[in-house]
C-alpha cells in the first residue's frame, strides 16, 4: 500500500487507488488497516474552506419539499455557507432558484418562506418580477442609459427529485441522475407513491462538530448496537443491516429487513428498510411502511453544522402513527447523535488523537466502516481535482 502527500493538507494520505482496492465489494480484506483521515479534515479553517469551494459548491444539496412552496409567488429561502439562495415558484407555477442578494449593492432580498407577487429589496426599493428581472428603481429614470432590462438576479441550477428540491451553485455539473445513477428506480421501487408524498414535520439542530464528523457518524451502523439500541430493535433487524456504496454514483446504500422484534416502534407491514445518502450531505430515508424521512446538513462552520430531519406523509399530516416515529426518533437516535459528535469533534482536537485504524470489511455489515472508506476516498479526489 502506497502514500501520497494530500494537496489540501501537506499530510502524507492514503493513495486513492489503494483505498478503491479497499472499498471494493470482495471477500478478500485489505492487505493492510485503513487509516482514518488526519485531524485536519475536521479542524482546519484553510481546509474547511477549501472543501466549501471543492465540495458543497460544485454538488447537489437539497433545499425543501416541493409541497412547501405550491402556489404560485411562494418562496423558501436557505444558506449555503456565505451564499443566500431563495428558490421560488414563478408566474408560470415552475420552481426555479436564484441567489438572494439585490443587484443594486448587495443586500438580501428576502428572508424566510412566504408569498410575494414581486420581490422588493428592504434597503432601496429595486423590485424584481418571479423571474429574477428588475421592474422597478426609484429615480432610475434619471440616470443617463440606466437599462433595467440588462439587470436581472443570477439564477442557480434546479431539480426536482421525486418532489424533492435540490440546488447546484455550478451551472457545469451534471444532472441528479447522471451524479447518481440508479437511485431514482430503487427509491421508486421501494416507495412507489414517493411524488404523491407533502411535507409533514421538520426539526433541527446544531451538532456542534463538523460536517464530516456528522456524516460519518450517520453512514456507519457499527456503533448502533452501543449507542441506538431503540433504533436497533425499534426500526431494523441489525443482523441484515449493510451499508456499501451503490452503483456509478457517490451514493451509500443503507438497508435492512425490518425489525422481527416485539419492541417495533409501529406496523411495518412486512415491508423493509432502505435509504441513499446522496454526497456530500443529504438523505432520503424509507422506513419499513412506507414512512418517508429525510437527512441534510448545513455546515455553520469548521466545529458546527446543522443536521435537518425531515418528515412525509401522504396528505401533509402528521397522524398518530407518524408522531410516535417523530418522537421516538427525536428522544433516541437524533439526540444520541448529537451526543456522539460533539464528544467526537472534542477529541478531534486532542492533541493526543492519532487517527486508528478503520474497520473495513469487504463484506460489509453492521460492523463494517467500509462505507466511511468510501466517503474519505470521495472527499479527497473532491479537493484534489480542485
Amino acid at each position: 500500500m502506497c502514500t501520497i502527500f494530500c494537496l489540501s493538507t501537506g499530510l502524507p494520505d492514503l493513495c486513492p487507488l489503494c483505498l478503491s482496492r479497499c472499498i471494493h465489494m470482495n471477500p478478500i480484506s485489505p492487505p493492510e488497516p485503513v487509516q482514518g483521515l488526519p485531524a485536519r479534515y475536521f479542524t482546519d479553517e484553510h481546509v474547511h474552506d477549501r472543501i466549501k469551494r471543492s465540495v458543497f459548491f460544485r454538488t447537489w444539496q437539497f433545499a425543501c419539499h416541493e409541497s412547501r412552496i405550491p402556489k404560485k409567488g411562494d418562496y423558501f429561502t436557505l444558506s449555503l455557507f456565505d451564499q443566500d439562495v431563495y428558490i421560488v415558484r414563478d408566474a408560470e407555477a415552475d420552481l426555479r432558484a436564484f441567489y438572494n442578494v439585490c443587484q443594486h449593492r448587495g443586500h438580501r432580498l428576502l428572508e424566510g418562506q412566504g408569498n410575494k407577487k414581486r420581490i422588493s429589496c428592504p434597503y432601496h426599493s429595486w423590485t424584481y418580477d418571479l423571474s429574477g428581472r428588475l421592474i422597478g428603481a426609484p429615480n432610475s429614470r434619471s440616470v443617463p442609459g440606466f437599462d433595467a432590462s440588462d439587470i436581472c438576479v443570477p439564477s442557480i441550477r434546479l431539480e426536482n427529485f421525486l418532489g424533492f428540491i435540490f440546488i447546484n451553485l455550478d451551472e457545469r455539473c451534471a444532472s441528479m441522475d447522471e451524479c447518481y445513477p440508479g437511485v431514482r428506480e430503487e427509491i421508486l421501487g421501494l416507495c412507489p407513491d414517493i411524488e404523491s408524498r407533502r411535507f409533514a414535520h421538520e426539526h433541527n439542530a446544531n451538532e456542534g462538530c463538523n460536517w464530516l464528523t456528522a456524516v460519518e457518524n450517520y453512514n456507519e451502523c457499527y456503533h448502533c448496537k452501543v449507542a441506538h439500541a431503540e433504533f436497533a430493535k425499534g426500526i431494523i433487524d441489525p443482523d441484515s443491516y449493510n451499508i456499501v456504496p451503490f452503483g456509478e454514483g457517490r451514493v451509500l446504500r443503507h438497508s435492512s429487513l425490518a425489525t422481527r422484534s416485539s419492541e417495533a416502534w409501529y406496523d411495518m407491514q412486512g415491508s423493509n428498510y432502505g435509504s441513499f445518502y446522496l454526497w456530500p450531505a443529504s438523505s432520503i430515508q424509507l422506513y419499513p411502511g412506507g414512512v418517508v424521512n429525510t437527512y441534510h446538513w448545513r455546515p455553520l462552520s469548521v466545529d458546527d453544522v446543522r443536521v435537518f430531519r425531515g418528515w412525509y406523509s401522504e396528505d401533509g399530516k402528521v397522524d398518530e402513527t407518524l408522531q410516535r416515529v417523530i418522537d421516538l426518533d427525536r428522544e433516541t437516535t437524533f439526540s444520541e447523535d448529537l451526543e456522539l459528535v460533539r464528544n467526537v469533534q472534542r477529541g478531534l482536537r486532542s492533541m493526543g488523537y492519532r487517527p486508528g485504524p478503520l474497520v473495513v470489511d469487504p463484506n460489509g455489515g453492521i460492523d463494517s466502516e467500509l462505507s466511511i472508506a468510501a466517503l474519505h476516498q470521495w472527499l479527497r479526489e473532491s479537493i484534489d481535482r480542485e
